[in-house]
């Protein structure tokens, strides 16, 4: 299924195994659908619309101020890449909002590197402040040298507050 899928587009299993019924393609043989319902990563990056930081915006925070970012997972179904968590990070001023696919939360630290490094090269300003949960992929020694290198914050939420990085949840 895996294969017809990517084959053909991309296509939502629905409509293969409707073109399966109609008889439209030849070979086509499915023995369980239900085994394969599971989301596809490239889809999922697909339907995910990365804009450029807008010029101008009507927070109280300055473009750059103030980034938060959550992560969540594992997810009960991985995607057919095995991908188990997601991570957002959004830039508070204008709500530009990144968000990654990951294997292992161990990977937290790259994306968030990368994803800091893009935004600085889109707006031509650095990052001055980051807020995330207390969570260990966020607080850790990589993450503390990162901040102290580029000169950034670091602000953490109280454990199990959603409300207080709401924007990221």
């Amino acid at each position: 299924m895996r294969l017809w899928h990517r084959h053909m587009g991309h296509l939502n299993l629905q409509t293969i195994e409707s073109m399966r019924n109609q008889q439209l393609v030849h070979g086509l043989e499915i023995m369980a659908p239900r085994k394969f319902d599971h989301l596809c990563s490239r889809c999922a990056n697909g339907k995910s619309h990365r804009l450029p930081i807008p010029d101008s915006s009507m927070s109280r925070y300055s473009k750059m101020e103030l980034l938060v970012m959550d992560l969540t997972g594992p997810m009960s179904v991985p995607t057919w890449d095995g991908y188990l968590y997601a991570l957002v990070i959004v830039e508070v001023s204008c709500r530009y909002s990144v968000g990654h696919l990951l294997k292992k939360k161990e990977d937290t630290g790259t994306i968030v590197h990368n994803v800091i490094a893009m935004l600085k090269r889109q707006s031509g300003l650095k990052a001055r402040c980051i807020r995330s949960d207390n969570g260990f992929e966020f607080v850790n020694s990589t993450m503390d040298q990162f901040c102290q290198h580029n000169g950034i914050i670091h602000e953490t939420t109280v454990p199990y507050l959603p409300q207080q990085n709401g924007l990221a949840e």
